[in-house]
């Protein structure tokens, strides 16, 4: 179960991280709302990710049942959401103040894996509690933590970009070719 509650405080922590840079840099999500027929307005975003990152960090720093829940419920609006700005065509999810960061299925799978883990680790002990009874006031539990959230992170921005890289495009109009002879 401690397993669980890790993967958990990594979707807490990958949702503090997002809110805060929807706060700095609210451009990509503000353009992504408009793309899906919502209202444009940097304020809003604003809201969003203040709201993101407070219960990241309440769930990270008090935990129980409620703050699982509320993380897992965030974690299943996204998958609707980046499924939405898939079906739209949006070319960035807005999630991380990036505007490079594609919408996709990688994305809508690893919130949804996030939503589950969080909705099952509301039955579970609480970050605080986890560290507690851990050697070294739990340093193994926050690296842990740390590097599942930094994954995830990578899962979401850089794996996409790196699975779109693959797909063959389309054949140039006529193959590279150096022409070394001279023309008179």
């Amino acid at each position: 179960m401690d397993a669980l509650v890790a993967l958990h405080a990594a979707a807490a922590l990958l949702l503090l991280v997002a809110g805060l840079a929807k706060v700095a840099r609210p451009a990509p999500t503000t353009e992504l709302l408009s793309t899906l027929g919502l209202p444009e307005r940097p304020l809003i975003t604003v809201a969003i990710g203040a709201v993101e990152s407070t219960v990241g960090i309440v769930a990270l720093a008090v935990g129980g049942p409620l703050a699982a829940i509320a993380t897992g419920a965030l974690y299943l609006g996204f998958v609707v959401v980046v499924w939405r700005a898939m079906a739209a065509g949006a070319t960035s999810c807005g999630c991380f103040g990036r505007v490079d960061a594609p919408p996709s299925w990688v994305h809508v799978a690893g919130n949804a894996l996030l939503a589950a883990v969080s909705f099952g680790a509301a039955a579970g002990r609480t970050p605080v509690e986890v560290m507690d009874g851990q050697p070294a006031g739990g340093v193994a539990f926050v690296l842990l933590v740390g590097v599942v959230a930094g994954l995830a992170l990578v899962a979401f921005t850089a794996l996409p970009e790196a699975l779109g890289a693959r797909r063959p495009g389309p054949a140039p109009a006529r193959p590279f070719r150096i022409d070394l002879e001279e023309h008179p």
